[in-house]
Formats: structure tokens, sequence, C-alpha cells
């Protein structure tokens, strides 16, 4: 009886202490303001981005007093105002990590976060809805950056994002910045919009 008695107790720890780690090991994500980016592009919607997790420093507010964080920077180039964004992190390219919504009292440009486990990993979705102020990532526009105006650039239209946790400083999280439904979700939306098409034709012929 001692014996079982002593293997529960080590059985309970052991289940205590993974749901510890698991909880501080799972990956935060918030949307910030960011200086330099990968660019959104109509020809390029869904970039993907390979980043490491840095010490704290004076260039990261966000992350002082944090483990690490990786700071990816975005850039929109589609010409129209991004009012929603999925981030998906692959689970083949971050094992062992399940990402999450961060602290969005903190967050800029989207007021709201959702997340959910897809196919081959977890997406973060991120949206404003303007309740509280923020109505999403107005694009960038081409402006001038010499004199003679010979050379211009894309301004402006940049945010980023902030993953933060106990990830170790070195270690590299990828994540794919998605602007287009996914073509399943396309295909229910067309399916959807031609059934009440022809919801409306019957009606109108009752």
């Amino acid at each position: 009886m001692k014996d079982f008695r002593a293997a529960l107790l080590l059985l309970v720890m052991a289940v205590f202490s993974a749901s510890a780690w698991a909880d501080g090991v799972d990956p935060k994500v918030i949307p910030i303001k960011g200086t330099g980016s990968t660019p959104i592009t109509l020809t390029d919607p869904n970039p993907t981005v390979s980043a490491q997790a840095e010490a704290p420093n004076e260039a990261n507010l966000f992350c002082l007093g944090r483990v690490a964080c990786v700071d990816d920077v975005f850039q929109n180039q589609t010409g129209k105002t991004l009012t929603a964004i999925t981030m998906f992190f692959s689970a083949s390219a971050n094992p062992g990590l399940v990402f999450g919504c961060g602290d969005m009292t903190q967050a800029l440009f989207f007021d709201n976060c959702n997340e959910s486990s897809v196919s081959g990993g977890e997406n973060i979705i991120l949206s404003a809805d303007g309740k509280n102020g923020f109505t999403g990532v107005a694009s960038a526009v081409l402006g001038c950056v010499s004199e003679d105006c010979e050379k211009q650039e894309f301004i402006g239209g940049e945010f980023g994002v902030v993953i933060y946790g106990d990830v170790a400083v070195g270690q590299n999280i990828t994540v794919q910045a998605i602007t287009t439904p996914e073509p399943g979700a396309a295909i229910l939306l067309l399916c959807g919009a031609l059934a009440f098409g022809l919801l409306k034709l019957v009606r109108r012929a009752v």
C-alpha cells in the first residue's frame, strides 16, 4: 500500500510539473509597432518569416523582463487596409511549441485575437473592429527618398508581432502571415453566395 501511495504521489507531481512546464513554454503573440519589414504584397500576400529569439534589449521595450522574444515586422504593400490577418505557426517548423494570444491590452493595430488548432499547426487570428480605436494597418504608399525623387520606396504600413514566452535565446521560430482566405474557406464562401442567390430566385418564382 505504501508503494502504491508513493507511486501515486510521484504521478501527481509529474502531472503538475508537466502542466506548469507547458504553461511556461507556450509562446504568446501580440501585434505591436515595428521598423524594418517583410513586405506583404498582392503577388506575395502570405510571406513566411523565420527568426531567432533574442535576449531583451532597449530596442524592444516589450521584451524587457522576459527570457527572450522574437520580433517579426511586416509592411502592408497591398494598397488596402488590413483589418484582419492570420499568423500561422507550422507544427513541423516549430516542434514542441503551442502558440496562443498574448496580452491584448498592450496590442496595437488590432484589438481582437483568436487562436485555433488547424491542420499542420495553429492559427492566431488578429482583427480590428474599430471599437477600441484600432482599425487595422493602413497600406504603405510610394514616396520619394531623394531630393530629385529618382529613388522611391514604400513608406508606412509597418506593423510587428512579438512572440514571447519561455523561449530560449537563439531558438528559431517560423511564422506565415496569411492575408488571403484558405482555398477551402473561399469555396465555402462561394457556395454560400450561390446558395443564397438560388434561394432568392426560388422565392421570387413562388
